[in-house]
Formats: structure tokens, sequence, C-alpha cells
């Protein structure tokens, strides 16, 4: 599975030698994605993921992905709070896989556990260990990797997914302008849907075929999970807002400081008597 960049800074393969003594704190900070506005979602997050992000495609070599939007802006993600914490009741599994990947090896069907070397919850110190003095893999460990198999096994089903949808010709490229309640415009591309009217426009013995497949459900839920775009506008919109009210509490108050310096300065001249 492809592993989003922004979250990874140095990925390396797992090994009982030269990790023996590692140790991770659980990831219950998610900084790491800070400046990540999209992530891979399988089609099995689809049903929950529709309730709160938009789900959108973007293409990925041959391939066609959908992803979880975070954010109208390059580098923004709005669901993380003041205190790193997620705000949202489902975090995509791509993000809480995190510091684990998996790559390819040699062979196209085998995989090679990896981790971010640069993740900031490594350490000598921690809650969990990867491996057992014996250098047997801890049972965090196998927990996590079971994890990432399965998360693997439905990346490749969701890729039988949008190889259909790619076949059949539905997926258009998104370009869009969001207008946000303070009058400024955001514009979005570089991300797909799929077309209504010729989704609309299939023959019987197709629509037949995305019902039986389960596709036709993943189709409307990715059409629903559009309305979740107001959402991402109003907490722009808001935030926004309470920036310029800072900014202008903040200059309020440089001005009060300034004529409080201003007024000490004049009383000062005022005592001082010139000399006979």
């Amino acid at each position: 599975m492809k592993s989003n960049q922004s979250l990874f800074k140095k990925i390396i393969p797992i090994n009982n030698n030269d990790h023996l003594k590692l140790k991770i704190c659980d990831v219950v900070n998610y900084s790491f994605a800070k400046t990540t506005n999209a992530s891979v979602l399988t089609t099995a997050e689809f049903e929950k993921g529709s309730k709160i992000y938009p789900i959108l495609f973007i293409r990925d070599g041959n391939d066609i992905l959908p992803v979880a939007l975070f954010g109208l802006e390059d580098k923004q993600n709005l669901f993380l709070k003041w205190n790193n914490q997620w705000d949202a009741s489902y975090i995509p599994a791509h993000i809480r896989r995190y510091p684990f990947s998996l790559a390819n090896a040699d062979s196209i069907s085998e995989f090679v556990v990896c981790i971010d070397e640069k993740a900031t919850v490594l350490g000598s110190s921690g809650e969990f260990s990867l491996f057992l003095n014996n250098g047997k893999q801890s049972e965090y460990l196998s927990e996590k990797i079971r994890f990432l198999q399965e998360l693997q096994i439905e990346y490749e089903k969701t890729l039988v997914f949008t190889r259909r949808i790619d076949e059949l010709k539905l997926f258009e490229p998104m370009n869009a302008t969001i207008n946000l309640n303070n009058g400024d415009n955001l514009s979005i591309s570089g991300f797909y849907t799929v077309n209504k009217e010729k989704f609309q426009q299939l023959d019987e013995h197709i629509y037949k075929e995305l019902v039986i497949n389960d596709d036709m459900k993943l189709i409307y839920e990715h059409y629903s999970s559009l309305d979740n775009f107001s959402k991402l506008i109003d907490v722009i919109s808001e935030r926004k807002v309470v920036s310029k009210k800072r900014s202008i509490k903040q200059k309020s108050e440089e001005h009060k400081t300034t004529t409080s310096s201003l007024n000490k300065r004049t009383k000062t001249k005022q005592k001082v008597r010139t000399p006979v």
C-alpha cells in the first residue's frame, strides 16, 4: 500500500537486531498529521467516513484511490485540535497505522514491516517494546502487523472497486470554487469524483452488477459524503473570524501599550524643570 509521504519522514524495515531495545509510546498525539489534508480511505471505511469527511479520489500512477479530505487548502488539516487530538468520531486507518507501514519486498505478494525512524513516539523508553529480549516479536508488534495485513487486504479490495469504476469511465476531474462565508474563495483541484450523469446513463445489467458487488452502495456513500464540504467551510470561516478577532485585539493592546508609554513620557517631561 502506498505510504502517505507527508506522514512518514524516514521509513526503514523493522528487525530484531537494530530495534531490539526500541520502545514506543502508543500514538495519542496526531501532530504528525498536522500538514496532511487528505488520507487514503479503504472502501471498508466508506460508511463511517462518509458521515464525517468528503470522500474524493486521486490518481496514483495507473490506479485511482479514494481519500478522506481533511482540509480545503494545501497542508491544512481541520480535524486536528489545538492539543493535537483528532476532532472526529472516526479516524481513517491510514492515519491510525502510524508510525508503521508495509513496503513491497522482492516478491510482489510479500511485504516488509517498516516504521518511521523519525517518529517522536519512538525511543529507549515507552509503554511498549517491539521485541522481547529473546528477539521474538512482542504481542504489541504482532497486533500492529495483523492490523497492517488486514488494511492491505482492504486496500486490494478498494483497488478492485476503483478499477471497475475507471473501466466504466465514470471518474471526472474535480475543479470547484468554494465560497466561504466571509467572502473569500478557495479553488479545489487535483481530485476526482464519480460523474452523476454518466452513472445514471449506465445499462441496466451494469447497475445490477454494481448492486451485487456492493459498488452501488459505495458510489452513493461517495455522493452523500460531499455534503461534508459545508462542515469544512464552516470550520474555516469560524477560524478566520477568530483569527481576525485575535488580530484586532492584539492591535488594540499594542495601541494601548504605545499610548500608555507616550503618556508616561509626557508626564515625565512635564516634571522636569529647566535650570535658571
